[in-house]
């Protein structure tokens, strides 16, 4: 971000979130996080299966390490529509919080995102946004902390036309690294 230059431009954008823009939002954060994701999907899995076995040396079964399939099957069966559910009530709530805010109006510049709501405004700066993923439908600044939930959610929606999605993609390539493929 080198050579940042101060250019009196802003987008607005006018928009009420909805729940596709949310999870759209929220996968599009999760696919830079796979490998960490994938981690703890092992990790459970490891767990389940140390329970597993523990089970069959607790109730003395002969050869508890003979079949991988019992834990196995265990794991997928238990940890699968857990891992699901999850991510469905995690949009949920946010959608739940984001309904609640109405109409939402951002302004976004080169000194960063101000979101105004019925019941409050605030300033996101840059430097606590500093990665941006674009979809096909949202532009989403991610936080700094890769594992918090910090998103800003963008939806091209809102803008006035074409020509301001292009501004909009400008000023955050000026001030955000794209992230992502």
């Amino acid at each position: 971000m080198a050579g940042k230059q101060n250019v009196a431009q802003s987008v607005e954008l006018v928009f009420s979130a909805t729940t596709k823009d949310i999870g759209e939002a929220l996968r599009a954060r999760r696919r830079l996080n796979r490998r960490r994701h994938l981690l703890v999907i092992g990790a459970l899995f490891a767990l389940i299966y140390a329970a597993v076995v523990a089970l069959y040396l607790a109730l003395d079964t002969p050869y508890p390490y003979a079949s991988a399939a019992v834990p196995t099957l265990a794991g997928a069966l238990v940890g699968g529509p857990a891992f699901l559910i999850a991510r469905r009530v995690q949009v949920r709530m946010v959608s739940r919080f984001a309904r609640a805010q109405g109409e939402c109006r951002a302004m976004v510049s080169d000194d960063g995102v101000r979101v105004v709501v019925a019941n409050g405004d605030s300033r996101l700066g840059w430097e606590l946004y500093p990665r941006y993923v674009e979809t096909a439908n949202l532009f989403v600044a991610l936080s700094r902390d890769k594992s918090a939930m910090g998103v800003a959610m963008l939806p091209k929606r809102g803008a006035d036309g074409p020509g301001d999605v292009d501004r909009l993609r400008e000023i955050l390539d000026r001030n955000a690294v794209r992230a992502g493929r």
